[in-house]
Formats: C-alpha cells, structure tokens, sequence
C-alpha cells in the first residue's frame, strides 16, 4: 500500500480544469474561450496552484496506484467529489 497524494492532486486538477472548460464552453468554444482560460490561469491563483500542484508529481501515479487499496480509491473518490463540489 502506498500513498495517494500526487494520484489525488492530478485528479483535483483534472477537475478544477474540466469545470473551468466546461464553464466556458457553454455557448460553445472558440478561440476567445483559449484566451479566458489563459488568463484565468495567470489571475486565479487557486486555479493555478491546483493545476501546477496536480501537474508536479504525475510521474508518480502510475506507481501509487499499482497496488492501489479500497481505503485508498476511496479518498481519491472523496476528493473528486469534494473538488467538484467546491
């Protein structure tokens, strides 16, 4: 059994930025959509940090969820859904 930490922060980020996308594409996306989410990246700074500390430790994904315990796809499952929540 290892830890989830980075398994956690990459799935965090993948959903902060999916419900940032799908704010945006709303009415559909266009190049002005690309633009908002850059700039949302460089005036959010909790959209930043979640997206760079999901980004810091994919390479050790594969490894935590080698052997993956039911505890542990629990609290990744507990902070999916919390992430999308907030």
């Amino acid at each position: 059994m290892t830890d989830v930490k980075e398994s956690k922060q990459a799935l965090v980020a993948l959903v902060v930025l999916g419900k940032a996308v799908a704010a945006l594409a709303k009415d559909g996306l266009d190049l002005s959509d690309a633009v908002s989410l850059g700039s949302k990246l460089v005036s959010d700074a909790a959209f930043r940090d979640a997206l760079v500390e999901g980004a810091k430790g994919l390479d050790k994904v594969p490894e935590e969820i080698k052997d993956i315990a039911a505890s542990e796809a629990l609290e990744l499952l507990g902070a999916v859904y919390e992430a999308l929540k907030a």
